[in-house]
């Protein structure tokens, strides 16, 4: 949590700080879902370079939303919900005066963006090394249960015994191709952010931008 955060949520009474907690939960919470709308609305989105990255930054959002809206002391929670929106103040700022200086100037990734966007990148590759620790122990489960079928089979080879078999065998072929799909494209997500790909960050930006403003902006956008 920021030093200065915290400073200033212990000057706060206890009621304002109940009200200040609501306000930025339900704030960040509509954050939550504008990311969550545009992946559900947006193929083109979920199929981004930077689709992984979003996903990653919605559940650190989730996260902190989840892990303080029981909590008693409410000025630690409001503490950490204030930090979060600070973080996302650093990457939707330089897109917000963008915009209102009527994209004048060619946007360019400045310091707060590239430490929120670095932090998500690492905390996605932590998960997908967990991940994939995963799926080797679930790799090898599933090559001891083939390799029984196999033996199965080869001991008698009725038609029940050989559709099984090849029940199992695509089942895991499929689970394999969509993971191995899945750990590629979180690779590549972290290794944009390591080259500091502008397309990358843009893109990320913009959504993070995007799912922070109103229905009702966009509505009066579109008119």
């Amino acid at each position: 949590v920021h030093s200065g955060t915290a400073l200033k949520v212990e000057m706060l009474q206890a009621a304002d700080v109940e009200d200040a907690f609501v306000a930025l939960h339900v704030k960040l919470h509509k954050t939550v879902a504008g990311l969550r709308e545009q992946f559900i609305n947006n193929g083109d989105l979920r199929k981004a370079p930077e689709a992984p990255l979003l996903v990653e930054f919605q559940r650190g959002l989730e996260r902190i939303l989840s892990d303080t809206v029981y909590m008693e002391d409410k000025r630690t929670a409001l503490a950490k919900l204030r930090s979060a929106d600070a973080n996302v103040q650093l990457l939707i700022s330089p897109f917000n005066h963008w915009e209102a200086s009527h994209r004048s100037y060619k946007l360019s990734a400045d310091s707060g963006i590239l430490l929120e966007v670095a932090k998500t990148a690492a905390s996605l590759e932590k998960r997908s090394l967990q991940m994939k620790k995963a799926f080797q122990a679930k790799k090898r489960s599933y090559e001891k249960r083939l390799k029984a079928f196999r033996i199965l089979v080869s001991a008698s080879a009725t038609k029940s015994n050989k559709d099984a078999l090849q029940r199992e065998e695509n089942y895991f072929n499929k689970l394999w191709q969509k993971r191995s799909k899945q750990f590629a494209k979180m690779s590549s997500a972290v290794d944009a952010i390591s080259d500091k790909d502008p397309k990358v960050l843009f893109g990320f930006v913009r959504a993070v931008h995007d799912a922070t403003v109103s229905k009702d902006l966009h509505a009066m956008a579109m008119q």
